[in-house]
C-alpha cells in the first residue's frame, strides 16, 4: 500500500462522506487528517454513526456537519456523560514490530492502529486486528508477508514480537 491509497477523510470533510467511504471500501473506520502532510487528527469509526441515530438535533444537521464538527459533538456529548472526552488516534510508528502492534491494539482495546511516519504524523497505513489474526491463521510460519500493504519482516507465528511493519 503507498502513502496515496491509504484511505482517509479530512476533518473539513462532511460526516456523511465518511460514513459513505467506509461504506464503499468496506472499511469499518478511518483516520482523520488535517493538512497537505496528512498528519492524523482523529479517528471516525462506522459505529459512530449510533451518534447521528441516538441524538435527534446531531441527526437533523447531518447533511451539513463536517468530520471535525461531528468529532467535537461526540467529545461533548461523551464529557457530559462522564466518559473520556476525545480519545486520541491510536498510532504506532512504521518501524513497529508486530508484537508492539499486537500489545497496542490489546492495551488499547481498539480494532486498528495507524501507521504514521515523521514528526507530523503523516498516516501511510493501517494494521487491524484482522490483519494480525489473518497473519497467524493461514500460514503456521511465514517469512514474508504482506498485511494491509505493509511489509511484514521476519514473521514468524512463534516469535511475534520479531516481526517488523514497515
Amino acid at each position: 500500500m503507498s502513502y496515496d491509497e491509504v484511505i482517509v477523510i479530512k476533518s473539513d470533510e462532511m460526516i456523511l462522506e465518511a460514513f459513505k467511504r467506509m461504506k464503499d471500501n468496506k472499511i469499518g473506520g478511518l483516520p482523520v487528517v488535517e493538512g497537505a502532510t496528512r498528519k492524523i487528527v482523529g479517528n471516525v469509526s462506522i459505529r459512530d454513526i449510533r451518534f447521528l441515530l441516538l441524538q435527534p438535533d446531531l441527526f437533523s444537521s447531518f447533511r451539513h456537519l463536517t468530520v471535525m464538527d461531528f468529532m467535537n459533538t461526540i467529545a461533548s456529548l461523551n464529557r457530559n456523560s462522564g466518559r473520556e472526552a476525545v480519545i486520541p488516534p491510536i498510532t504506532c510508528a512504521s518501524n513497529a514490530t508486530l508484537g508492539n502492534v499486537i500489545e497496542v491494539l490489546a492495551s488499547k482495546a481498539v480494532h486498528r492502529v495507524y501507521i504514521v511516519e515523521g514528526e507530523d504524523c503523516d498516516v501511510v497505513g493501517v494494521v487491524t486486528l484482522r490483519d494480525v489474526i489473518s497473519c497467524f491463521i493461514h500460514e503456521p510460519l511465514i517469512t514474508l508477508i504482506t498485511i494491509s500493504g505493509l511489509r511484514l519482516k521476519k514473521c514468524s507465528a512463534s516469535n511475534a514480537s520479531d516481526i517488523q511493519v514497515g
